[in-house]
């Protein structure tokens, strides 16, 4: 059994990679710029959503069983999704798993019309709905804002998350592609508790030794703030609106998915605090 990894450099993919490799199930990485992208020492073969041509490569490997998909940044992205699903399916793929967002909704444009897809044509599938990232407080942006200025600043206002580890996404993704039975449903990926922005600062500012604010910011002035630092409008504007439907509580629920298909609970982010905290006081 080989799996396909589409887009090899994402938060998940580099971590599904490392489990399918740890327990000797044979995969190919896959990206846009092909062999020089590939994470960990490992291969990367070319593939590019908005380039037909490149989508048989994979496949000039061998024998693939299972895909591993997630969203590419292109206008709707489901287009080329669902005709890759059907070129897929004629190679001889019998499982597809997609890893999308917890807004995700059957049949809807976006990634519920690939959902949708799966379940019209009758291959083996799972979507994962993860919440919000933990792993977006080390991205460069965040990353800036907690170690130089010692500040977050959100559109959340109140709203509480389950938080999510990268690492319980990959676990969950990992069971569901090589599972012996298929899932054959959507998991929602939750972390283990309901934080809001404040919550988060306050254990930063425990594990860092130094106070760490939680700046609430109105709509207008969020987007602002992040094109000034040098996002796209386009972005800007999908992230802050992002963010006040959180506030409005849109991510406020608890679920044992991951435990149920791991065995174990998902990190806390006192955990994910503890194991990042030299990277905010470098």
């Amino acid at each position: 059994m080989t799996i396909l990894l589409i887009g090899g450099t994402g938060k998940t993919t580099t971590r599904v990679a490392k489990l399918l490799s740890a327990a000797n199930q044979p995969f190919h990485l896959t990206s846009r710029r092909g062999p020089d992208a590939a994470p960990h020492g490992y291969p990367a073969i070319k593939f590019d959503w908005t380039d037909e041509t490149t989508w048989a490569k994979p496949f000039e490997k061998g024998d693939i069983d299972a895909v591993y998909m997630m969203e590419p940044g292109v206008s709707q992205p489901w287009v080329p999704m669902i005709k890759f699903v059907d070129f897929a399916r004629d190679k001889g793929v019998k499982r597809f798993v997609l890893c999308t967002g917890s807004s995700a909704q059957f049949g809807q444009d976006g990634m519920g019309r690939v959902w949708e897809h799966y379940v019209n044509t009758g291959v083996d599938y799972c979507v994962l709905r993860p919440s919000w990232f933990m792993e977006n407080l080390v991205e460069p942006g965040l990353l800036y804002t907690i170690g130089q200025l010692n500040t977050i600043f959100t559109a959340c206002q109140d709203g509480q998350i389950p938080f999510i580890s990268a690492d319980d996404i990959a676990e969950v993704a990992f069971h569901a592609l090589t599972d012996e039975k298929s899932h054959n449903c959507d998991h929602r990926i939750l972390g283990p508790e309901l934080l809001t922005y404040d919550d988060i600062a306050a254990t930063l500012s425990k594990v860092l030794g130094r106070k760490i604010e939680h700046v609430k910011q109105d709509k207008a002035s969020r987007c602002q703030g992040m094109i000034q630092a040098g996002v796209s409008e386009y972005v800007a504007r999908l992230l802050t609106n992002l963010e006040v439907i959180a506030s409005t509580n849109f991510e406020k629920r608890l679920g044992d998915a991951v435990e149920t298909v791991t065995g174990h609970p998902p990190k806390s982010f006192d955990t994910f605090a503890e194991e990042n905290k030299t990277v905010w006081s470098q």
